[in-house]
């Protein structure tokens, strides 16, 4: 059993979505509803929610005031928002999970069972919504810091601090700068759909590797980076690797 709570202020909104709960999502038993952060916070108290279903733009305030103020964090947050690119990368940066308005039946279901899935793994609590406060507040997302939700655990990782990811059937090892590595409850294609705009590329079907730590590319399509790992780029992936690697250079004589 599920408890679910929306914090929306608007009515339409929340009825649809109560809606769609009762339809898509048998096992959400209970749901309330608030339509302010001043009337959520003592509700979230009384009802201890599982799932918090969560406006970004409210009235007067936002969702994000609700989290500043939040004491006990034995919840999952799932965001509601209006098309927001930057608010929705810092969504992903910080491991959390969003819905997209006007919601719908199938998108809902989907992330009902990503917070079913998300209970094999760390909660991560507070900290979690911590790191998207910091990302949201960045003026850069490349700024942002990385959540990386493990098995036990949760590592947070600066973007330069990361060499290269690797793909592991369903999840991705990510090596570190520092000698490091951590396994992520990502598949690889999830972060490079994430990190491809930051300067990662994605070299082979088991190889996704940040730019700035490319020490040598040479003409057999052999890849060296800065921890000594030797990539053979893939065939179907070597004329654009060569292409990215030319324009590098002339962007850095």
């Amino acid at each position: 059993m599920i408890k679910a709570m929306i914090v929306e202020d608007k009515t339409a909104a929340t009825e649809l979505l109560r809606w769609l709960i009762r339809e898509n999502c048998p096992e959400i038993t209970s749901v309330t509803s608030a339509m302010s952060v001043k009337e959520a916070l003592p509700l979230m108290d009384n009802f201890s929610p599982d799932i918090l279903f969560l406006d970004i733009q409210l009235q007067h305030e936002t969702g994000f005031d609700l989290l500043a103020r939040v004491k006990k964090w034995n919840f999952e947050v799932v965001f509601t928002t209006a098309f927001n690119e930057y608010a929705i990368q810092a969504i992903r940066f910080s491991a959390l999970d969003y819905l997209l308005k006007p919601v719908n039946g199938e998108d809902l279901k989907k992330a009902v069972e990503r917070y079913k899935a998300k209970k094999q793994f760390a909660a991560g609590g507070e900290e979690l919504y911590r790191n998207f406060i910091r990302n949201i507040t960045q003026t850069d997302d490349k700024q942002f810091t990385l959540a990386l939700r493990g098995v036990g655990e949760v590592q947070y990782v600066s973007l330069q601090d990361i060499i290269r990811l690797e793909a592991d059937r369903n999840y991705t090892k990510l090596f570190f700068t520092n000698g490091k590595n951590f396994l992520a409850s990502k598949t690889l294609a999830e972060y490079e759909k994430l990190l491809r705009e930051k300067n990662f590329v994605r070299v082979h079907r088991s190889h996704l590797v940040n730019s700035k730590h490319i020490i040598s590319y040479n003409k057999e399509g052999i890849m060296i980076l800065r921890d000594q790992f030797e990539i053979d780029v893939s065939r179907r992936k070597k004329d654009f690797v060569s292409r990215f690697m030319e324009h590098r250079q002339a962007q850095n004589p």
